[in-house]
Order: structure tokens, then sequence, then C-alpha cells
């Protein structure tokens, strides 16, 4: 196994003293990953490499596994910093689509997508969705929930929005709702996690908000997440895309209304669950918002997003990944048909 250092530890106390972790710090993107890494991966050997991310070499001859997460990079070029990095990104997709023996993707939506840019490897894409981790569930836990808030400056009710503040992820959209809503009800607060210097955007559009009705707490510890998902009136994503949605699962496995954009794999995740509003739409959002304090607090919504949480499992998707593995090595191509 590759890992970086950082990794090792944490990699070892899960799966003891098997296998071997070799260490391998090339940066992404670079030289190192092309050369340095590949000359690695030569001499491991190995029958089949999972790349959990695409990109693998260009010039790794073996058989491999890629993971590709989504296409923002065609669908949302802004993302990257110039045309070089967009086309050296781009040629890597590209690449790994091709050559891999299977393509694994974390969601139908996403599998779509892939499939409806690269035809020709449509066969070769099967979904394995993602899951929310044991630390997301809806035991309430109040003095955790209660610390936590004392330590970052929240006040309940607030809403919470946790995830990166690039441009399709929409941030300032949220803000704008939120500000909406903020004058008729001035003791609600929104709680924008994460940080991006790149995106002053998002902190010049909480400036405008009423004093102290704001809070910018930076990266969580993760130890804090499942307690600021729990205390929150309603977790609030206004994504334009998303591969998966992470956080709208783990909000639903902690017992929290979800106000998201209505788009497909986010209708996938939580049809019948979520408060659906449109992504272009600030007074759509401040609706779903005002809705979302209005609701009952163990209302259906919240049951049903328990239960449909309970529906994924990283136990799941490692067994999914694992036969797909098992068919590459004997030669079989893995196809959607088989896990859909």
């Amino acid at each position: 196994m590759f890992a970086a250092a950082d990794d090792v530890a944490l990699l070892r106390a899960m799966l003891g003293g098997e296998p071997r972790i070799e260490v391998a710090n090339e940066s992404p993107y670079r030289v190192g990953e092309q050369s340095t890494l590949l000359v690695r991966l030569l001499r491991a050997r190995a029958g089949l490499v999972h790349f959990p991310h695409y990109n693998l070499p260009l010039a790794f001859p073996g058989r491999s596994v890629v993971t590709i997460h989504d296409l923002f990079s065609y669908r949302f070029p802004e993302i990257h910093s110039g045309w070089f990095p967009r086309r050296v990104n781009r040629l890597l997709i590209s690449n790994a689509v091709r050559r891999a023996s299977a393509i694994i993707t974390p969601s139908r939506a996403t599998a779509a997508d892939v499939a409806s840019r690269f035809p020709h490897a449509r066969e070769r894409i099967v979904p394995i969705a993602e899951a929310a981790d044991g630390r997301f569930e809806a035991l309430r836990n109040p003095p955790g929930e209660a610390a936590w808030q004392r330590y970052f400056g929240i006040r309940p009710p607030y809403f919470l929005y946790l995830g990166q503040w690039k441009a399709y992820k929409n941030v300032p959209l949220v803000i704008e709702a939120f500000g909406r809503i903020a004058a008729q009800r001035p003791n609600v607060q929104l709680v924008i996690a994460g940080h991006d210097p790149r995106h002053p955007e998002v902190v010049a559009a909480v400036s405008r908000l009423p004093q102290g009705s704001a809070v910018l707490p930076g990266h969580l510890p993760d130890d804090a997440i499942a307690d600021l998902y729990r205390g929150a009136v309603a977790v609030v994503m206004a994504s334009r895309a998303e591969g998966f949605g992470l956080p709208v699962l783990e909000a639903m496995a902690c017992g929290v209304t979800v106000v998201c954009s209505d788009i497909p794999v986010l209708r996938e995740l939580a049809d019948g669950v979520a408060i659906f509003c449109d992504p272009n739409s600030a007074a759509s959002f401040a609706a779903g918002m005002v809705a979302a304090m209005d609701a009952a607090p163990e209302g259906p919504r919240i049951r049903r997003g328990i239960e449909r949480a309970r529906l994924y499992s990283w136990r799941a998707a490692a067994e999914e990944t694992v036969r797909i593995y098992e068919r590459v090595l004997a030669g079989r191509p893995s196809t959607r048909s088989e896990t859909d």
C-alpha cells in the first residue's frame, strides 16, 4: 500500500501489522507523481492498483481501477487558476478514463456525467455510494453541543453550512438567502464553516449581514462536526453541482433537517427527505430555511432521513469495491448492471 507520511500512523492503527505500507509523498499533479511514483509502482509489480483519484501516472502500464468523483474541471473551468492547470487536469481525467479497467463514481448522477462525456467508457463505470461514518448518529449530546457552541461563539437557533467555498458551492447565495430572513428573525444565526482566501466574496457577503448574525469558525475539528450538525436547525447546501453530497447524508444521519439544491445527485440522496430549493434563487432558499425553522423537530422528514442514511454503509462500499478488484484480476470487466 502506498500512502502519504501523514497517513501512515492512522492506516497502521486501522490495519494492524499488514499490509506493508510504503511512504509516497509525491505531490499530486506534479512531475514527481509522473516519474518517482511511477517508478515505485513499477517496482511493486502489483497485479492491480486502485487510484482513488484520476491522477494516475500517464505512463503506468498496469491494470488499474480509478475513482472519479466529479467532472467539475469541464463544468466549472473557473476552479482552475489558469489554462495550463485546467489542460493538465483534463488530460489526466481522459487518461484515467481511457486506461482504467474499471471506473468508480460516488453516485449514479456522476456515473451518468462520466458516461455522457466519455461514451466509450460506459460499460466500465460502476457507481458506489459513500456513507456517513459512525460519528454521525441522531442521538443528541447536549453537553458536547453546548461546549462547541460556546467555543465558536454560536447561539441556537442556527443554520450550518459545511464545505468548500469554491464557486460551484454557491456559498454567497446561502448568505444572501439568510440575509432575507435575518431582519424578521434576529435571533437566528448562520454558521459558515471552512475557509479559503481565494474566495473573499464569502467574507464580503457575511460583512453585509447584521452584526453578530453570522459566524465564520474556520475549518472545524473532526470531533466538533457531528455535535454542530445535531445542534443546527438545518444544514444548508446550495451547490450547483456535487459529486456525491456527503454533508447532506451526514446531516440526515444526525437527524437534522436538510435544505439543499434541487439537482440530480442530491435528489438521489435525499428525495422525500430534504427541502429542495432552486440553486439560482436566494428567495427559494430563504423560503426553504424558514420552512425548516417552522418544521416540527421530530417530524417525518427527520425520521425518513435517519432511515435513508442507514441504507448507506462504508462496509458495503468496501465490499463492492473488492468485487470490482476480483473481476478485474480475473479478466472480467466490471459493468454498471452488476451493482445498480
